[in-house]
């Protein structure tokens, strides 16, 4: 099975030493864990990565302040996972973080600038320039890091819905794609509020998109929104962070397991991995155990689709950590650890 990675390449990244080669292409043997490079595709901070649901296209951005000339990029993917450029399009803002497709727009969230692009996909899968840019106001307790808006994810839901995660207002802003006029209008009964100073950073759904999951970044904790009720409603706050670590950290990347049975967080400081087994009433979770990464600064991991495999970022020890899951209780097991420059994203290709 392939899948991409996306690196930081150079200075200005935020990343120890950013060393990346662009769009790292793999091949994953789904038997025996072992992967294996097959190319590298030359672009600027391709940190975060999306490939749309026919698996025909994937769309990288370049992280970086708007002053060097960011783009988003549009690829075919041929055969072998080879990309081939269709077109890109600028990037107004400072650094382009995250990106998702919802229906015929693709949806870009800026951390610096804390706002929001939106450009349309064309038939052929190129980008057309972004016509609508969402902004947020306010701030939050944490005078450093939320002196302003920061939205660090698009995760899209129930269709044409969309939250916008934002580190600086402690929130995720939940909006709808209005088909007449495709634009983007607030759906403020849906927005999902958690403590202040706790630093939305990303998020992830049940299988039934019942209860959202909210990482926090500053405070190192889940928070578990009720979505079923009419207005959102915090049902539980639970740490990520190993109590026995005391240095400094910050949560990085959520993830479901594909059977909806268990959820995982990343913590860059302590490099762990921590695992959870969700109750699917309640929707609550309970804490099973923490795993090291076996590196440093896992930004972002992500499980195959058959949920048999996880594979970690460690993006400043510049390796990809490969772990078989446990189909019985979830935990996971080393398979290898693999060289590669700066990693930062991790993204399944699914062939159709």
């Amino acid at each position: 099975m392939i899948f991409y990675s996306g690196s930081y390449t150079q200075k200005g990244a935020p990343a120890n030493n950013p060393k990346g080669a662009g769009i790292g292409c793999f091949e994953l043997n789904r038997e025996t864990g072992a992967i294996k490079l097959l190319r590298y595709t030359e672009q600027r901070n391709p940190s975060y990565l999306v490939i749309s649901k026919n698996g025909n296209y994937l769309y990288a951005i370049e992280e970086m302040f708007e002053g060097l000339n960011p783009k988003v990029f549009s690829y075919r993917i041929m055969d072998c996972g080879k990309l081939k450029l269709i077109n890109s399009q600028q990037l107004l803002g400072d650094y382009s973080c995250h990106l998702a497709i919802i229906e015929d727009r693709l949806v870009v969230a800026n951390y610096v600038s804390g706002d929001a692009l939106s450009f349309p996909i064309l038939e052929d899968g190129s980008l057309a320039p972004y016509h609508q840019i969402i902004k947020h106001t306010g701030s939050g307790t944490n005078k450093e890091r939320q002196e302003s808006p920061h939205m660090h994810m698009v995760k899209p839901f129930k269709g044409k819905n969309m939250f916008l995660v934002d580190l600086g207002i402690d929130m995720a802003k939940a909006y709808q794609l209005n088909n007449e006029i495709k634009k983007w209008d607030a759906i403020p009964e849906l927005d999902i509020k958690i403590e202040s100073g706790s630093g939305a950073r990303h998020m992830v759904m049940d299988n039934k998109e019942k209860f959202a999951f909210v990482l926090s970044e500053l405070t190192g904790e889940i928070f578990v929104a009720n979505l079923g009720g009419g207005e959102t409603e915090i049902v539980q706050k639970i740490s990520f962070v190993p109590r026995t670590f005391l240095g400094e950290f910050g949560g990085a990347a959520i993830r479901m397991h594909p059977s909806g049975e268990y959820l995982y967080a990343s913590n860059r400081g302590s490099d762990t991995i921590t695992i959870f087994k969700l109750d699917k009433g309640s929707g609550k979770l309970t804490f099973i155990t923490h795993q090291s990464t076996e590196g440093k600064t896992p930004r972002d991991f992500n499980i195959d689709p058959s949920g048999k495999w996880l594979i970690a970022a460690n993006q400043d020890s510049s390796t990809i950590a490969v772990f078989e899951i446990n189909s019985i209780d979830g935990t996971l097991n080393l398979n290898s650890l693999v060289e590669v420059e700066t990693p930062v994203n991790i993204c399944w290709l699914q062939i159709k």
